[in-house]
């Protein structure tokens, strides 16, 4: 059995706390901890029934199932993985395991689950204080082990007052063990010291457009970031004729995701919706999810116009991709364009929403906003820009035939 975690995160592992509650910076490895512990008690304890959410279920893919499909991969564990129920099944010692991974987007449904033995709550910023309350209920049958509920987020004081009020007040939550950690509790500081001081060197670099982003990423600490360029809300898709439709899109493969969001306008209304957000993709297998989204020949999509080569592939796979406007002053005149515009986030796109609302103005060493966004975490953003500056301030092509 390989279980490989930093040693500030070893007590943990025979911590029984009913919240046990790991705030830190980005790359602090408390995800990966989750996954592992949740893993050791599997194989430990046997006939687990454990629940590992997100708040929106189409996110949890490519996050925590592919973090503990990875450990069990590690540790040469035999598994069934139903795509359909997100389900894994597995045997331990003790009997067989299931991990079930769900979002809130049907709260009744989560309400039903029955014989659940822990959880873990992955990204807890993106719940209220209300989802929470309503999750917390679902551990309520006997079992012969412990209830834990792990909970796991960055320290972002907007986006999640209550966790601070909850378990970071004067008086201790007495039911909750508290952990901070930063990117120097990675266990990759002494596996892998030349990635790891690349990776130190980007959150640093973060301190020049952004303090208190540098002090959530960083240092783990909580902090209030201001100067949020967006206020867009998050609405249903309406039942309307629209005038068009077509898609932004930017390329990413190891570290950046690769990101594409379809657009709706009605009029001056715009409805943007998430329909690609995954890391790992090559222009092929970008194609083959488009596609799989809908995605056709018929529909313009804008990319980067910074990568031809991969413009090209994209138009040889059968879509219609074109370069999107890219100039000195773009960035600026883009968001222009865009705040001047009523726009909606469609239901379910979490990762765009969570995108816009960190999107925010960099800041100078007085703390002044600069007219230019934080170059951190807009994937989304840079298509959602591509595609509506674009295609309405620019004109949008003619459909291209490949063949």
């Amino acid at each position: 059995m390989k279980i490989v975690i930093g040693e500030s995160f070893f007590p943990l592992l025979e911590d029984r706390s009913r919240y046990l509650v790991m705030c830190g910076g980005r790359g602090s490895g408390k995800s990966e901890f989750a996954a592992r512990k949740i893993f050791l008690r599997c194989i430990k304890e046997g006939r687990h029934r454990i629940l590992v959410m997100r708040k929106i279920r189409k996110t949890l893919e490519q996050t925590v199932i592919l973090v503990m499909r990875r450990v069990l991969a590690e540790n040469n564990v035999v598994h069934e993985y139903n795509k359909s129920d997100r389900t894994i099944h597995f045997a331990g010692p003790s009997g067989m395991n299931e991990l079930v991974f769900d979002g809130l987007d049907d709260p009744e449904k989560i309400k039903s689950i029955a014989g659940i033995t822990s959880m873990w709550i992955e990204e807890a910023t993106e719940f209220s204080r209300e989802d929470f309350l309503k999750v917390d209920l679902c551990l309520r049958e006997p079992t012969p082990d412990y209830h834990q509920i792990m909970l796991t987020f960055n320290p972002q004081e907007v986006q999640a007052r209550w966790l601070k009020d909850m378990f970071f007040g004067p008086v201790p939550h007495p039911q909750a063990r508290v952990h901070n950690s930063t990117v120097d509790d990675n266990p990759m500081k002494k596996l892998d010291p030349q990635t790891w001081a690349a990776y130190c060197g980007t959150l640093d670099a973060l301190k020049d457009q952004d303090d208190a982003l540098w002090k959530i990423s960083r240092l783990g600490l909580w902090a209030a970031r201001t100067g949020q360029i967006f206020a867009w809300d998050v609405t249903p898709l309406p039942a309307l004729s629209f005038d068009e439709i077509w898609y932004g899109g930017d390329f990413g493969y190891s570290v950046d995701p690769a990101a594409v969001v379809k657009i709706y306008r009605k009029a001056d209304e715009f409805w943007l919706e998430e329909i690609v957000y995954q890391t790992g993709l090559t222009n092929p297998m970008l194609a083959t999810e488009m596609t799989r989204a809908g995605v056709n020949g018929n529909t313009i999509t804008y990319f980067d116009s910074a990568e031809p080569k991969s413009i090209e592939e994209l138009r040889r796979a059968g879509l219609n991709v074109h370069p999107c406007d890219k100039g000195p002053d773009s960035v600026r005149a883009g968001i222009d364009f865009l705040k001047s515009k009523k726009i909606h986030i469609v239901e379910g796109s979490q990762n765009l929403y969570n995108e816009a609302s960190e999107y925010c103005w960099r800041k100078d060493k007085n703390d002044r906003p600069l007219p230019e966004p934080v170059k951190d975490r807009d994937h989304l953003m840079d298509a959602v820009r591509y595609g509506v500056y674009t295609h309405c301030a620019k004109g949008a092509p003619q459909v291209i035939s490949w063949r």
